[in-house]
């Protein structure tokens, strides 16, 4: 082989080790289907879960309503949870309108890494759901009549044994962790903060993020400033990707504190959803691991 074909070569290798990862890094999309065969009366759920590893940073993931027919929709929840691997979770209740074929049209979930890149799409495909006439209601209580006078015995027995149950594993709950009021407060005041002023708006929200990592990572109190933070944060090995997640939002909002120019609401609406994701993530995963 000469010279000239094993240069050839080590480029392409090299092109490839940098360009293929950054090609096929995104989330990985997942789909709890709802049930094929549902009553009238009753509601359905459709689950939908994004995986990516937490090295890859954040996304910023943006979730449109489906077109639906012969359906309503009656909840839209979503909760994220970090760890090694990040995985963000929709979940959709939808209720029928009348008995017959109920659909929910293919929608689409897009995500990107900035503000500056392209929306990149993940497709949901098309749910069909066969809605049935629910069992009729004087029927049962026909049915049911004989056995009345048993239930309500079974019924009342069925309560003590509850209400003793109860009172036993009331004995053995653990008290509730002080932390996690810190971080459901600290969401709250994030979420609710209003001001005309943007430099005000992100002074609290950088505090309040002060407060939650400086709790999680049993941080002394005395360490208020975010270069102490990140400073103590650094002598304790703290693995890499959480360290960037860190160092990346609190660089960010001083970016955005001391920027001579008007700050879009666009920018600020980011910059309050990411910071509450991070916070949501602290109160799935519970306590520090220090």
């Amino acid at each position: 082989m000469s010279q000239r074909t094993k240069r050839t070569l080590t480029c392409w290798a090299l092109m490839l080790s940098i360009f293929v990862p950054m090609v096929f890094a995104a989330p990985r999309l997942k789909i709890e289907p709802p049930a094929k065969r549902i009553s009238a009366d009753q509601s359905v759920i459709l689950k939908i879960q994004l995986e990516w590893p937490q090295i890859e940073g954040p996304y910023e993931i943006n979730s449109l309503e489906p077109k639906l027919e012969n359906l309503t929709l009656e909840k839209q929840n979503q909760l994220q949870e970090t760890g090694e691997t990040v995985s963000q979770t929709f979940l959709y209740e939808f209720r029928p309108l009348k008995v017959g074929m109920a659909v929910i049209y293919p929608f689409e979930i897009s995500y990107r890494k900035t503000a500056t890149e392209p929306w990149s799409p993940l497709l949901v495909p098309e749910q069909k759901i066969n809605v049935v006439s629910s069992p009729p209601l004087k029927a049962i209580l026909i049915g049911l009549g004989p056995l009345a006078g048993l239930t309500s015995v079974i019924f009342a027995g069925f309560k003590l044994w509850k209400l003793f149950k109860a009172r036993e594993a009331a004995k053995n709950i653990p008290p509730q962790d002080p932390r996690q009021q810190i971080y459901a407060k600290a969401e709250e005041s994030i979420a609710t903060f209003s001001s005309p002023d943007a430099k005000e708006k992100l002074a609290h929200w950088s505090n309040q993020l002060r407060i939650v990592i400086a709790t999680y990572y049993d941080i002394s109190s005395k360490t208020i400033t975010s270069a102490e933070i990140l400073s103590f944060l650094k002598t304790r090995g703290l693995p890499a990707g959480e360290w960037n997640e860190i160092s990346k939002l609190f660089e960010q909002l001083t970016e955005m504190q001391f920027s001579k120019q008007d700050i879009p609401a666009y920018d600020l609406e980011r910059m309050q959803k990411t910071l509450l994701q991070y916070i949501k993530g602290k109160i799935i995963i519970g306590n520090s691991k220090f």
